[in-house]
Formats: structure tokens, sequence, C-alpha cells
């Protein structure tokens, strides 16, 4: 009998396979929608069982073990992925054109859900270059600039963990996680293996997994990655497969906090190697914000601010506080629907339209007014304003960073909402309301299948930001305590009480109150979109500012001397250098002369002899 696992996990490579096969538009849908389908199905049946004991499958392949387990904590991933998976497939019904596009969508999924599900860095890895393979060619179809960045960066990640899984395997003899685990945990004590050994692993697994996170300063493929794809695979590759990454940080904590915390120790009272991590988080989020703000296309925006996003997690699981993994944990959930749900009315948008840039744009709410409320749905988890899944999470952060005493880290989560506020009033007012251009006037609604996908995503948003009791209650099960307290309407941390369910009564009954002003008091005036503000400049003709174009260009001038520094540029000219040295050494050495070829044999050979070789 097939384990229910193998089925998770490979069900929708198979169908992906057959849609490529079968590429005709009926069929291929049916069966890219039943692959993505399937691993949701299996959780959501496996789950009681689950909450009982973990479901292990086992297989030893050329003499190693190779085990996949489901337990509450790779549940817990898995469902997610899947959720946003099934989300994704409904939208690529609206969106994608051929079987290529299936393939690769079904294809990583299968790479997410096997590396959530692996309990051995064989499979692991195994696994995460083919989710870095299927996502790369979803790129690559589509831009081939952004495509090679991406897969420098994700090779740069790969041999980083190759290195790191080689260097353990020679020192614990196993690949298998609860061997390595145990192994180092013994160590710890010991110390067989070094300081510095330690921190090389450490550096090799933060680079490795910070690539797929999308950590600064590896963050640099993800814009283009993001923004240069088919929107409605961008809500999984954002949603769910930057989650990779998460999820490898969390491996770290599980398989070396322990020796990590001996060899490296405290830095000012907190945990060394999980302070790293919790600043790389926290320069995430304010690097990310800011390039948000300052973007015109909208798809740009998203991906610096899906950038940005993950940063909250790193920062959350570096508190190293059970409050603030726990935050993590949900934001986890919550950045997976809100920010899966925004790549899909992005999707919409440009289906819709066929625009992308802000100064094109405007007044769709009257167009496609279920899209605006799926937007405005989004918009307020984003932002972090009750009642949805986006303020429940980071509010738990913000808890965790002022119980692990880190006021500056716990400013940038400030910092960071105040930012993603900003631009996502400017994508609320400039592309919803307003004027509508005139060549958007026969703008329709979008798709019934797109609006289903959005629909699967704004309910986690709306349920679990009421609801949040019924996350954190399964937190604290993979935690296994009672880190966060309360009912299921009612969070209590040892520093603080959110009430959702009164902060939603509150929220309703000031909204009906504003409405009524509005309707029965107020005095409005209609304001053009094209109205222009000049921040206090002089009005000129070049310095036209307004909601649709350079409404940020006063904080990017103020910000100039910081944008002339770019990781960007800084990667360019790296690989400008690499490339010089390159046609330098071919043209140097591949001369063409066989004297010259005779030479470097005789070197190599009295090199080889010296050494005792020969």
């Amino acid at each position: 009998m097939i384990s229910e696992l193998l089925v998770i996990i490979f069900a929708p490579i198979i169908f992906g396979l057959l849609a490529w096969a079968f590429d005709f538009r009926v069929i291929r849908e049916t069966l890219g929608l039943a692959g993505a389908s399937i691993p949701i199905a299996c959780l959501a049946h496996l789950y009681p069982t689950v909450m009982e004991k973990p479901i292990t499958y086992t297989v030893t392949v050329s003499g190693f073990l190779v085990q996949f387990q489901l337990n509450s904590m790779t549940w817990y991933f898995a469902a997610i992925a899947s959720l946003v998976g099934l989300a994704m497939a409904f939208g690529m019904i609206s969106t994608s054109r051929n079987g290529y596009d299936w393939l690769f969508a079904l294809m990583s999924m299968t790479g997410v859900l096997g590396v959530f599900l692996s309990q051995d860095f064989i499979s692991f890895f195994l696994l995460w270059e083919l989710m870095t393979f299927a996502s790369f060619m979803m790129v690559l179809k589509r831009n081939r600039h952004e495509s090679l960045k991406y897969f420098v960066l994700s090779v740069i990640g790969a041999y980083s963990m190759l290195l790191a899984i080689g260097i353990l395997y020679a020192k614990t003899g196993s690949f298998d996680f609860n061997t390595i685990r145990q192994a180092l945990y013994i160590d710890s004590s010991l110390g067989t293996i070094s300081k510095s050994e330690t921190i090389l692993l450490f550096t090799l697994f933060l680079t490795a997994f910070g690539v797929k996170a999308g950590a600064v300063p590896l963050h640099v493929w993800a814009p283009g990655a993001y923004s240069e794809n088919d929107q409605s695979y961008t809500s999984f590759f954002s949603g769910a497969l930057s989650k990779a990454g998460v999820y490898g940080i969390l491996l770290i904590y599980l398989l070396m906090g322990t020796k990590l915390y001996a060899e490296l120790g405290t830095f000012h009272g907190h945990i060394t190697f999980a302070y790293v991590i919790a600043w790389v988080g926290a320069i995430t989020v304010v690097v990310a914000s800011f390039l948000a703000v300052l973007q015109e296309d909208i798809r740009k925006l998203f991906a610096y601010s899906s950038v940005g996003q993950v940063g909250y997690i790193l920062l959350a699981f570096g508190t190293g506080s059970a409050v603030g993994i726990a935050g993590g944990l949900f934001h986890v959930l919550s950045h997976a629907v809100f920010k899966g749900l925004f790549w899909l009315v992005t999707a919409a948008i440009i289906l819709q339209t066929g625009k992308t840039q802000f100064k094109d744009l405007g007044g769709l709410a009257r167009k496609m007014p279920y899209t605006f409320t799926m937007a405005l749905i989004a918009v307020l988890s984003l932002a972090g304003i009750p009642p949805m899944a986006g303020f429940a999470s980071k509010w738990l952060i913000y808890e965790g960073a002022i119980g692990a005493n880190m006021p500056l880290v716990a400013a940038t989560i400030f910092l960071g909402s105040g930012l993603a506020f900003a631009y996502v009033v400017r994508f609320l007012y400039g592309v919803w309301f307003g004027q509508t251009p005139s060549d958007l006037g026969e703008v329709k609604e979008a798709p019934l299948p797109l609006l289903i996908a959005m629909t699967i995503l704004a309910i986690p948003n709306v349920l679990f930001g009421v609801y949040p009791g019924l996350v954190t209650k399964y937190i604290n099960r993979m935690l296994g305590g009672n880190v966060i307290g309360g009912t299921y309407t009612e969070l209590i941390t040892p520093h603080g009480t959110y009430n959702a369910q009164l902060v939603s009564v509150l929220l309703l009954f000031g909204l009906a109150v504003a409405g009524l002003i509005y309707i029965y008091g107020a005095k409005a005036r209609r304001v053009p979109v094209t109205d222009t503000y000049q921040s206090g400049n002089p009005v000129t003709e070049d310095y036209n500012l307004s909601i649709r174009k350079n409404f940020y260009r006063p904080l990017a001038e103020a910000l100039d001397f910081w944008l002339k520094y770019s990781w960007d540029r800084f990667y360019e000219r790296l690989a400008s250098l690499f490339e010089d040295f390159a046609d330098w050494l071919r043209e140097g050495v591949y001369n063409g002369n066989a004297q010259s070829y005779a030479w470097y044999l005789a070197i190599i050979l009295l090199i080889l002899a010296l050494w005792g070789v020969l």
C-alpha cells in the first residue's frame, strides 16, 4: 500500500506531468486542479491521527535511510503550502495558457511539501533542488535575466547547504535529523566539533536558507522573480515557497540550537546566534519596506513587500523567546494567506487591464467590486490592522521582542508596519479609487476561477483574525506548552492581552458611526487623482506629484544618499569582475600554442612529483 505521505508529496508532480502531456485546456486544468487538491485533502484526513502521534514513512536507498514524517510542525507547514497551492491552481485556470506552467508549478509544490516532510538531509536536499529547479523554469520562461539572477543565488545557497551537510555527515556519520540532533546535543558537552566549525556550519546554513527566504543581502533575486512571472503562481512562490527558507531557520534551532548556544554563548543577554537572525530579519524588514514604498509598479511593490514580510518571521525567530517564535509561526500562516491573496489580486488586475503601473490605473473598485473587496482584506491584514490575521501575528511578534528585551528590534516592527501602511494606502487609492482612465472604461470583473482563488485565501485572513486562538492553540501544541494563553478570541501573553472579538465589535461600531456621519453630515468634494501636491517644494512643471505618479518622490530624495548603494549593483559589478578575470584566463591560458600546453603539463607533473603523488 502506498503511504499517504508519498501521495501528499508526489501527487502534484504526477498530475503536473499529466497536465503537460495532455495539453488541452479543460483536461490540463482538471488534472492540475486535482493535483493541487489531493495534498490538502489528505492532510485534512490525517489531521486526527497526527494529533495523536506522528506518521512516518521510511525506506532504505543504497544503504541510506530516507524518511518522511507528518507531525504537528510539518503538518502545519504542509497545510499552509497546500492551501496556497490550491488557490494558485484556481488562479492558474484563468491566467495560464499551457501545460508548461502547470508542470513546473505543481513540480514546485511537490518540492515544497517534500522539504517540509523530510526527516533526513538526502530527501531534504533533493526535494529542495527540485523546488528550486521548478521555480527557476517558471521565471526562465518570462525573463532570462531575472532567471539567471535567481539561478546564481540559488546555486550559492545549494552549495552552501551541500557543504554544511557534508561536514555534518563527516562529524556525525548520519543524514538523519534525529541522529544529528542527538549527536550535536551530546557534542555540546564534549566539544568534539570546534567553535570555528560550528560557526562555519551556522553561516553555511544561514546562507542557504537566507537565499530562499529572500533575506537581505541575499534578496536580490526576489523582486524580479516574483514580478516577472505568472502572478497566480507567484501567490505560491511568495506565499509558500519562501517558507522553505523560514522552515530551514527552524531546522537550525532544532538540530543545532544547543550546540550553537554552547559554543557561541550570549551577547548582551541574548543568545548570540538567535540575535544574528533577529537582526538579519530586522534589516530585511526595514530595507525591503522602504524599497516597496518607492516602487511605481504594483508587481515590484508587492515583491519587495514579500521580502520585508518574511523578515518579520526571521526577526520573530531571532528573539529566541517562546512568544516570539509563536508569533513567527503565526506570521508564517498570515503572510502566506495575505500575500498570496495580494498576488492573486495583482493577477486579476493585470489580466483585466494589462496594466501594472500606478500611473495607468485608477477607479477599478467600480469595475471590479469583488476583487476590490478581496484587495481590501489583504490590505488590512498586511498593514497589521485588526481584526485581520496579520495584526494578531505581528502583535505576538512585537510582544516577543519586548519580552526578549530587544527595544531596537521591536522598533523595526513599528517602522515596518508604518511603511507597509504607506505603500498599501497608495495601492488602495491609486488603483481602486479616483477616476478611471479612459482606456479602462470597459474593464470587467475577474473570471470566476480567479475569484474562487481569492476567496480561498481571504477566508483565513478574516477567520484567524477574529479567532486567533484557533492558530495559537495549535502552535502551543507544536511548542509543547501553553505559550500563548487565552480563548479562541483572546490572546494572553506575559506582557499583554489582545481581545479580537472586542476589537472587532468596536471597529464595526466605529465604521458604522463614520458611515452615518459621511452620509448625513459630512461635506465632501471630489478630488481628482491627478491633483498634485508639492510637499513643500517650489511649484514647477517638472515637479508634479500625485497619487498616480511620484507620490513618494520626496522620500526618495531624502533617502538619496542611501539609495546610491545597491546590492543589485554590487553583485553585478562582482559578476563583471569574475567575467573579466575568466576572459583574461581563457585568453592567457587557452591560447592555442602547443608549446605553452607542454609547459603546463611539465609544471603539473613537477608539482605532483614534489607532493609525492608520482
